[in-house]
């Protein structure tokens, strides 16, 4: 019996908005994450895992490295630093679902049976080719093959793994009071979370602010979110101001929950920062590889939030807690090489700064 239009149609209208909460593959609920997120992805069951990779799905990974090369160097970093840390058996999470490429049937990589050592080697193979190669995808491809069969499959993994928008910012785009030229759009909420909170918006209001996180938590964040971690195994900077989501209008303050002053770091002056950001945007576009981020082993990364201002929003002073996930949602990203940082004085509630945002937020974020 054929079904009628309408109602396929009907389906589709309610469906389409919440593909994100389902495998692509088998249609069920994820199993491995908090919620859902802003990307359609594969759930960790290994029939889907075995389907996803093998029946031409990816093929979209190679436009990826091509042309988001600096997205992709992120993502590996941020893989990197959560696999280096000490806290990796918690922190690493998703773990790699990852089809063995000499035995289709079976995962090299599998979050039932984790092997750390094994997936440092992939890794490991997977930046010293992106360090050395300025190729293209297929040479890429090529190299990484040679050095370990284990590295390209990897790199697909962080590739779609990803469940949150990131894009470069152009330099026309980007917020200069954050003196640094990695700069990302990042989007992570997903379309029912992102209704709720414009429903919100309308009701109280938003404004903005910084979340700091250690760079070898993003791994997670951008796979299931950012989630209030108060009181879990996940917290790290102690809860001394309550439950919730930490944000502060002060930049110096998500600095330093970003992981300054561990290491060798040092605030650099205002004019410093402004040479520093100039000379690396007068750089040809055909810069070396060699420039990229992805070779610093020190990072610091901030995101700028818009939150909403009820009464649910905790002021500290400058310490921010929002203990409602709903009514925080990451707009842009921030990263620092080398151990640098930006300007420590940057205030979101300056109504400078709050200009400067919203010129670039107006076109960036809600017409994506």
């Amino acid at each position: 019996m054929a079904i009628p239009v309408f109602t396929i149609m009907k389906y589709a209208e309610q469906r389409i908005p919440t593909l994100n909460e389902y495998c692509v593959v088998c249609d069920e609920q994820h199993v491995f994450q908090n919620g859902s997120m802003l990307k359609p992805a594969v759930c960790t069951r290994e029939l889907c895992v075995f389907s996803f990779y093998t029946l031409g799905v990816m093929s979209g990974a190679a436009e990826e490295v091509a042309t988001g090369a600096e997205v992709v160097d992120l993502l590996v970093a941020m893989c990197r630093a959560a696999l280096e840390s000490p806290r990796k058996s918690i922190i690493f999470e998703p773990y790699p679902s990852v089809v063995d490429p000499t035995d289709p049937k079976t995962l090299a990589f599998n979050p039932k049976k984790k092997n750390y050592e094994r997936l440092q080697k992939a890794l490991d193979s997977v930046m010293s080719i992106r360090e050395m190669t300025q190729g293209s995808y297929l040479e890429i491809k090529k190299q990484m093959d040679k050095l370990d069969p284990l590295a390209h499959p990897l790199l697909q993994w962080i590739i779609s793994s990803n469940r949150s928008h990131i894009v470069k910012l152009p330099l026309s785009r980007q917020l200069k009071f954050m003196h640094t030229s990695h700069q990302f759009l990042l989007l992570s909420s997903p379309p029912a979370k992102e209704a709720r909170f414009r429903t919100a918006k309308k009701l109280y209001g938003s404004t903005f602010a910084f979340h700091g996180s250690h760079i070898e938590n993003w791994h997670s964040i951008l796979r299931n979110g950012l989630v209030n971690a108060s009181y879990t195994k996940l917290q790290l900077h102690g809860a001394a101001y309550g439950k919730g989501i930490y944000l502060s209008p002060i930049s110096s303050i998500s600095f330093g929950y970003s992981g300054m002053g561990k290491g060798q770091h040092r605030m650099p002056s205002k004019d410093e920062l402004v040479q520093r950001y100039n000379r690396m945007n007068t750089i040809p576009q055909t810069r070396s590889i060699q420039s990229r981020f992805l070779q610093s082993r020190n990072l610091n990364c901030i995101a700028l939030c818009e939150v909403i201002t009820s009464k649910d929003l905790q002021k500290h002073g400058n310490i921010w807690v929002c203990p409602v996930s709903d009514h925080v949602c990451t707009r842009f990203f921030f990263v620092y090489e080398d151990g640098q940082v930006g300007d420590a004085n940057i205030n979101t509630q300056d109504p400078k700064i709050q200009k400067e945002i919203m010129r670039v937020i107006g076109t960036q974020v809600y017409t994506n």
